[in-house]
């Protein structure tokens, strides 16, 4: 009897904090920026805060023709909403921050001509800053600026060499612009 109990209570717990999670609101989208493209997903965690999670083809590098296959990063970054207003259409404004980490594999970018940047890992710490608009329609539109500070991992004759990952600042400049859909 007392193992059907602890089961029961197991159970209970489950369901009430997956319901919880469930009701909270969803998008799914995705991003384009000069950086890349990629798919997002985003989770009102509280009234002022949200979660943003992404998968991108890091495609700097391909976009200006240094390079044939795109690199990859997974981010994750917990954005605080500083304020928000309601248009007279209805339509919710939210101003963020956010911080949080990115890893990947790319090409770095190049400072001097003759440099030769060869494909590795990369990771770091992700800040996120923007304006999300929440349209009536379940449609939120996105713009953001995040950078990356981090270390690019490369190899270099047979030596594993390291430092700081130039694409990851670069991005504070290339603004990135999400559109999900919110369930």
């Amino acid at each position: 009897m007392e193992l059907f109990s602890k089961i029961l209570l197991v159970m209970t717990l489950t369901t009430t904090f997956l319901s919880d999670s469930f009701a909270q609101e969803r998008s799914i989208g995705t991003s384009w920026s000069f950086s890349g493209i990629g798919l997002t997903y985003d989770q009102q965690v509280k009234e002022t805060a949200f979660v943003h999670i992404g998968a991108q083809l890091e495609m700097t590098e391909t976009f200006i023709g240094r390079a044939r296959i795109p690199g990859g990063s997974v981010s994750f970054t917990w954005n605080d909403i500083l304020g928000s207003t309601t248009s007279r259409n209805g339509n919710r404004i939210s101003f963020f921050t956010g911080a949080g980490a990115a890893a990947g594999y790319c090409k770095d970018f190049r400072v001097k001509r003759k440099e030769q940047i060869r494909y590795g890992s990369f990771f770091g710490l992700k800040g996120r800053a923007g304006v999300r608009i929440e349209y009536d329609r379940n449609i939120n539109i996105t713009a953001a600026v995040a950078p990356v500070l981090g270390m690019h991992l490369y190899m270099k004759d047979e030596t594993l060499m390291m430092r700081y990952y130039r694409y990851g600042l670069l991005q504070t400049l290339m603004p990135e612009l999400t559109i999900s859909y919110r369930f």
